[in-house]
């Protein structure tokens, strides 16, 4: 169960009464993951602090199938993806854009990428330069296990930020540091349960504290260890209040999330990519049309078809899938926080829906954004297709 909670009245010792048990409470949100017989469920929401209960389902990775096992692509000399050519992100790097910049000069990168998905190969040649910590939940146990066994995270993760090192594949952002949270299994899917800590544990990042220093800033920190961008290529139907509730407080902090907006051809996203505060992404091919699976209405589009990217025990794959047009968008997100701080300018914030000017990060991307379909927002392209070069140029000049 996933209950909404009143921290200053809550009792773990009320739910093990009912012979349940308090398996994590987050720092982020007023949320708590609760195991307990299904006969004491409604006694559960009975008790003191306990605002309201949701059970718990079933959240799945946003490519197509098949693509679960083994990479099968050796790739010994760097090639750029379509899907980078297409945005133009190459465009970018010659200005020293790249998602890496130091403003304090610690040696550690300011902008931060938590991928939450099936893990990651930490020993790719392509990715392990970038991933600077991880971390895994499943059934609501935290390891220091996040290796991926399955591919999906593997391949999301190389989209963002696979190393411009002259062997395999180039991500949007190739500089930037990595956060690999894993919260889906071998299998691809996962719960909203393990979503929500996995959240709460991306936002607190390596030192498992949200504001270290007290001032209430968070994201662009130096001082913090919270990432600037949070990326999830997965999703489901519906999902609990206490989902939403943490990721409210996620964005409140000044972070940007990007979900995929779901591959059932249906007419809204999936969840978490429905939520005002995330922006929901849908897919093209190499000819700039949306593939008849992509959810409509996103906020955006970029590419999301026959993807290569890297791939578990040093291979690389092509993948298709929303989860692949996301990391464009969240690899778009770090440039554009990168070369905000490397020019001497604050963060963006993320800013709304409806944001049409340059001051936050989604106005950004919806006036840089190549127009398709119907002239202005229409229900298949959003606001359009990402378009790297025009977002970054945008958000350092205005």
């Amino acid at each position: 169960m996933i209950a909404k909670i009143n921290p200053e009245e809550f009792n773990p010792q009320a739910v093990e009464a009912l012979q349940g048990k308090v398996i994590y409470v987050a720092d982020l949100a007023p949320v708590a993951i609760i195991s307990i017989p299904g006969k004491a469920v409604g006694l559960l929401s009975k008790l003191p602090g306990v605002v309201n209960v949701s059970e718990d389902g079933v959240v799945y990775a946003m490519a197509k199938p098949p693509w679960a096992g083994g990479g099968n692509k050796s790739q010994p000399a760097e090639v750029l993806p379509w899907g980078i050519d297409y945005i133009d992100a190459e465009m970018v790097w010659p200005g020293g854009v790249t998602g890496w910049v130091d403003v304090n000069g610690d040696g550690d990168g300011e902008i931060e990428v938590a991928v939450i998905d099936t893990g990651v190969d930490k020993d790719h040649p392509d990715l392990a330069g970038n991933i600077v910590w991880g971390i895994a939940v499943w059934n609501g146990k935290i390891s220091s296990n996040y290796q991926d066994r399955n591919g999906h995270g593997t391949h999301v993760t190389g989209t963002v930020a696979a190393i411009d090192n002259d062997i395999g594949v180039i991500g949007v952002a190739h500089s930037v540091e990595i956060y690999a949270v894993k919260a889906l299994g071998n299998g691809g899917y996962g719960s909203w349960s393990d979503l929500v800590i996995a959240i709460d544990l991306a936002v607190k990042g390596p030192d498992g504290v949200i504001d270290a220093d007290g001032d209430g800033v968070v994201a662009g920190d130096p001082e913090d260890d919270a990432p600037e961008v949070i990326s999830m290529s997965l999703g489901g139907s519906s999902a609990p209040q206490a989902v939403h509730d943490i990721i409210k407080a996620a964005y409140d902090l000044g972070i940007t999330i990007v979900a995929a907006a779901g591959n059932d051809g249906a007419a809204s996203p999936s969840y978490p990519a429905a939520y005002p505060e995330v922006i929901a992404v849908g897919a093209i091919d190499e000819n700039g049309n949306v593939p008849s699976w992509s959810n409509m209405n996103p906020e955006v589009a970029a590419p999301g078809v026959n993807i290569l990217s890297t791939y578990p025990d040093d291979t690389y794959e092509e993948l298709s899938g929303t989860s692949m047009a996301t990391p464009h968008v969240s690899g778009t997100v770090a440039l554009i926080q990168a070369a905000r701080l490397a020019s001497g300018l604050p963060l963006l914030p993320p800013g709304s829906e409806g944001d049409t000017t340059a001051d936050t990060v989604r106005g950004v991307l919806h006036i840089t954004a190549a127009d398709a379909g119907d002239p202005g927002y229409d229900s298949l392209y959003g606001y359009g297709i990402v378009d790297a070069y025009d977002a970054v140029q945008t958000a350092v000049s205005g």
